[in-house]
């Protein structure tokens, strides 16, 4: 169930998920959920990682447009702006990876998952990406970090996978966990064979 995870926005897009849980369950003939659980940072009202110090006025503006950035996804089923740039969320979404080829949360320019569909292998892969070492700093320094965990359960073989642990469970399924402690956390990295 759940959104992948994980990635780590990194600044490479414009989402940094920092307190999270992501659950993603996904089966061989592609089906999937994705939930994912928690707080997103956007860099560009989060105190810290803006260039400029923008008024009251300009601050809501931003804070609407990410608002309204992140409704076009009708997965989000709950957002709320805490303040400080960080937004509380819960997404959900369902489908067929098969058929839509890939799935990327938050989007494609922002990845922090992505669920995609390799025709040529016949692969199911979930892949989050990695803060550049270059941002990781910024971000610390910004009083930010990444901190999660995300689940993929499948009772698919699974080619390879970088998980912290593998739990199993009923019928054959196995729970990939990967626990996320900082922003210097590697990347999920999740092949269905």
């Amino acid at each position: 169930m759940v959104l992948a995870v994980v990635a780590l926005t990194a600044m490479c897009g414009c989402y940094l998920p920092t307190k999270f849980k992501a659950e993603i369950n996904i089966s061989d003939n592609g089906d999937y959920t994705m939930n994912f659980s928690g707080t997103l940072a956007a860099p560009g009202i989060a105190p810290g990682l803006t260039f400029d110090h923008p008024d009251a006025a300009t601050l809501a503006e931003r804070v609407e447009n990410v608002r309204r950035d992140l409704i076009r996804d009708p997965g989000f089923q709950d957002l709320r702006y805490l303040g400080g740039g960080i937004y509380q969320i819960d997404y959900r979404r369902a489908g067929n990876v098969r058929t839509e080829k890939t799935v990327t949360f938050v989007r494609t320019d922002s990845k922090i998952l992505t669920i995609a569909f390799v025709k040529t292998s016949g692969e199911i892969q979930v892949r989050g990406v990695t803060i550049p070492s270059a941002q990781r700093k910024w971000i610390l320094d910004a009083g930010l970090n990444m901190i999660g965990e995300l689940r993929i359960t499948t009772t698919s073989a699974v080619k390879n996978h970088n998980a912290t642990t593998v739990i199993d469970g009923d019928k054959g399924a196995k729970t990939y966990v990967w626990v996320i402690n900082g922003v210097d956390a590697k990347a999920p990295s999740f092949t269905l064979g």
